[in-house]
């Protein structure tokens, strides 16, 4: 029988203690889960950082002669056929994190804009799977606007999946 202490039943009480253990073990749980998805989100933010910081470093100063004629034979392949692999541009494996050996082929596609004014792109990335290509195609628009001055409605971007061998960047004249 159980026994009545200020109202509620003892037993009651026992029921609802046992019933929260396993709840506080979950939130426990839980808490230790999200602290260890924010150490794991921190370090690749920070890995992340550098990337960004290496290829800004690649990218600022201004396009040499070399970039030039290296934008003059992309201009020349593009508009021979509507369409162009951008060779020389890499990634991090499985990111949109560009690898700063890009640079050249950045400021190539930002020379061969600069030239040419009324050339409008669309850039279409080749990932892993549809998500990270669109992320890899961002990031080269991003990177032509931020370091070689490149209005972004000049450019539009696509991503799409592709296995490993068939990865790559085109450039699409619009």
């Amino acid at each position: 029988m159980a026994r009545r202490l200020g109202g509620f039943a003892l037993a009651g009480l026992t029921a609802l203690a046992v019933a929260a253990v396993p709840a506080h073990a979950q939130f426990t749980k839980r808490v230790g889960r999200a602290v260890q998805d924010a150490a794991e989100n921190k370090a690749i933010s920070k890995v992340v950082e550098q990337e960004d910081r290496a290829i800004d470093a690649a990218l600022s100063g201004h396009p040499s002669s070399k970039d030039d004629t290296a934008g003059k034979a992309l201009y020349e392949s593009l508009s021979g056929s509507g369409r162009t692999t951008a060779d020389g541009i890499a990634f991090e494996p499985g990111t949109a994190s560009l690898k700063a050996e890009s640079a050249p082929t950045i400021k190539a596609i930002g020379a061969m804009l600069k030239d040419h004014h009324d050339i409008k792109l669309r850039i279409e990335a080749y990932g892993d799977d549809k998500a990270v290509g669109a992320a890899r195609a961002e990031a080269i628009k991003q990177a032509l606007v931020k370091h070689e001055d490149t209005d972004a409605a000049r450019v539009q971007t696509e991503g799409y999946g592709a296995p490993a061998d068939k990865r790559r960047v085109e450039l699409v004249q619009l």
